[in-house]
């Protein structure tokens, strides 16, 4: 998804990492994942409801689903970069960090 719209794959990934450990869904429950500081981050990247729920149905993502969650992500790396994620930068900014 990120290399179709000239998106560095290699740091989208390290975000997704970073975010919720590359996972959409808590394996054990099956529920969607959610920010332990802020329950309205949402998924693998961590999508905020109250700052991104209707832009992003707006566009056509759902960010409830895997697919959904990364395409607006994608989306807003392209459009935005990286100023989203600030919280989480000195994980993915860390080039130790091999994903």
């Amino acid at each position: 998804a990120a290399r179709a719209i000239d998106v560095d794959d290699a740091l989208a990934r390290k975000i997704a990492f970073c975010e919720s450990s590359l996972k959409q869904f808590d394996p054990k429950t099956g529920t969607l994942i959610r920010g332990v500081y802020n329950q309205r981050d949402t998924g693998l990247f961590q999508i905020n409801e109250k700052y991104h729920l209707a832009r992003s149905k707006e566009l056509g993502y759902d960010i409830y689903t895997t697919d959904g969650n990364i395409a607006y992500a994608m989306y807003l790396l392209s459009k935005e970069g990286t100023k989203h994620w600030y919280w989480s930068k000195p994980c993915w900014s860390n080039p130790e960090l091999k994903v």
